[in-house]
């Protein structure tokens, strides 16, 4: 009896696994890092491993609904964007599910979906739509707390040299409403950009900026009327990559990579707040 029961048993996994396309990646990775602390500098070697699984299957209408979510151990580092070290979850959280059709597709996935104007902020329920080069979104918050977003919406697209971008939020911070569209033009790699950032009872503040390349240099600047500016240079030739970044407030961030080929990368990272770390990741 026992042997009939685990054969069904394995019969119907395999079944359950072959009815639905399942695929796994991730990004695994080691190296030390020094950061400021207030008995000192703290220096510390970091390795982890994040995975993502994700499995879907397409209705006989066509209809397609997947499910994903990620987890791993140990920590991985942030030494582009964030410039930090980041714990790895060792255990599956809530799932993402997304329902797709055509070209329109809904997300339901528990305070995991960002807010369209401000990605500190997350809904509950996301939907998606692209029709002849253009996108519309609307990001929803179904028990969202007192002064907190309940929606939030982005439209965007592009044609010929010019694209274009609209996002939006019912509450953004101090319980107001708040939008910010930008347009910009491409000229033969050149490109021109223009935003303004629209806060409830505040006068806007409006950003110019324009990226040049300069061959294998490729420069950002921009201002707003705000008094504040940013500027950028990065740099990339075979495998080598390096970027800068400063502001108005002389805060600074620079990153260096160089590809070792098979999915594998060597990476420094700095920044203003005595933040610094090198190591070794790789994809999968």
């Amino acid at each position: 009896m026992k042997k009939v029961l685990f054969a069904t048993t394995a019969l119907v996994m395999t079944t359950s696994y072959a009815a639905a396309e399942v695929s796994f990646s991730g990004k695994a990775g080691a190296g030390v890092f020094s950061q400021a602390a207030a008995d000192g500098d703290t220096s510390e070697v970091f390795s982890g491993i994040d995975l993502n699984v994700s499995a879907s299957v397409t209705t006989d209408n066509g209809i397609t609904i997947s499910v994903g979510d990620d987890f791993g151990g140990g920590q991985l580092a942030d030494w582009n964007d964030d410039y930090a070290i980041d714990d790895q979850t060792s255990d599956l959280d809530t799932p993402g599910v997304t329902i797709a059709s055509g070209g329109v597709s809904l997300s339901i996935d528990n305070q995991a979906i960002d807010d369209r104007y401000d990605d500190s902020q997350n809904g509950d329920i996301g939907l998606d739509m692209t029709f002849v080069g253009n996108a519309i979104g609307v990001t929803l918050d179904t028990d969202a707390a007192a002064g907190e977003a309940s929606m939030s919406y982005s439209i965007g697209g592009a044609a010929g040299g010019v694209s274009y971008g609209l996002v939006g939020t019912d509450s953004n911070d101090g319980n107001v409403s708040a939008f910010k569209w930008n347009v910009a033009y491409d000229m033969s790699g050149m490109s021109l950009t223009f935003k303004s950032d629209n806060v409830d009872g505040a006068d806007a503040v409006n950003t110019l900026g324009v990226t040049a390349p300069l061959g294998a240099l490729s420069v950002t600047v921009s201002a707003d009327d705000n008094e504040d500016w940013n500027a950028s240079a990065s740099y990339s030739a075979g495998g080598l990559s390096v970027n800068y970044a400063t502001d108005e407030e002389s805060a600074w961030d620079v990153n260096a990579s160089y590809s070792l080929g098979g999915g594998a990368t060597a990476f420094v990272g700095s920044n203003s707040t005595e933040f610094s770390v090198g190591g070794v990741e790789f994809t999968f």
